[in-house]
């Protein structure tokens, strides 16, 4: 554990400086910035309302941004190394091939977050300041939420790092996972809905097959369960088990996507060697 330790330190380093991390870090910082302001404004003396609204926003804004980056810097990562020639060296120290997988890993999840962090944290002064009313608790678990779901994205942007054989390969393939994620998986669900009649299993099963979903049903459950904004699928899982059980499902169907694309990512690491 301790050479992951120093892969991380050295994945951290290295992730800080880059154009990507920079960049989101920059863009989500302003658009948080602006969501609160604008938020603020436009709802006036709506209280908790506006809290609330202003944090959905920002909700959403992750949603799309974190898992982009997350799966875009995590695919260059054992790629990069290959392409470049390094990786051979680095596996040629005294450490395993997990210990590599786990410290690169852990030195981007931390590089993400602390961008992510930072976004969240300037925005929460703002909402705090311009706001009547702030559920620091509220905001504090949506911000566990989201680093959750950079985890995951993280681990499956490793999956592809580790399958390819080129950067420009691990890339597209990320990106391919992120637009399916984002955009594509809720209309072919939403579509299947409409065409078939999914009994409740299958609208769980829907449900818990995207992060990206059981992260947005998860924060709308916690900021306001309405049934119109939670889609058919949380819906169905708020009907029948309530928004304790509802929580306890989907938080443990997100502990295990954070676990499982990294446990497969050493697997097939380890497997190539």
């Amino acid at each position: 554990m301790k050479t992951a330790g120093i892969v991380a330190r050295k994945e951290l380093r290295q992730a800080v400086g880059s154009s990507w991390l920079l960049l989101y870090a920059a863009l989500f910082t302003a658009l948080a910035l602006a969501l609160s302001y604008l938020g603020a404004r436009n709802l006036g003396d709506l209280g908790f309302e506006n809290f609330s609204r202003t944090t959905a926003s920002l909700l959403n804004l992750c949603l799309l941004l974190a898992p982009l980056v997350a799966l875009s810097l995590a695919a260059d990562s054992i790629a990069g190394e290959r392409e470049r020639g390094t990786l051979a060296y680095l596996l040629s120290q005294p450490l395993d091939r997990w210990e590599l997988l786990l410290g690169k890993f852990a030195g981007l999840f931390a590089a993400i977050g602390l961008a992510t962090v930072a976004g969240f944290g300037i925005a929460g002064v703002a909402i705090a300041l311009l706001a009547s009313t702030m559920d620091a608790g509220t905001y504090a678990l949506f911000l566990a939420l989201v680093l959750a779901l950079i985890a995951v994205m993280t681990g499956l942007g490793l999956v592809a790092s580790v399958v390819s054989r080129t950067r420009v390969q691990a890339l597209g393939l990320a990106v391919l996972v992120w637009f399916v994620a984002v955009f594509v998986f809720d209309l072919l669900l939403i579509g299947t809905v409409s065409a078939t009649s999914l009994g409740g299993g299958g609208l769980l099963l829907a449900l818990l097959l995207n992060p990206v979903e059981i992260v947005r049903v998860l924060a709308i459950i916690q900021l306001e369960p309405d049934l119109q904004i939670l889609g058919p699928f949380g819906s169905y899982l708020l009907e029948r088990t309530g928004a304790t059980g509802a929580s306890v499902i989907l938080g443990a169907a997100l502990a295990a996507w954070v676990a499982a694309p990294v446990a497969a990512a050493a697997w097939l690491f380890e497997s190539k060697g």
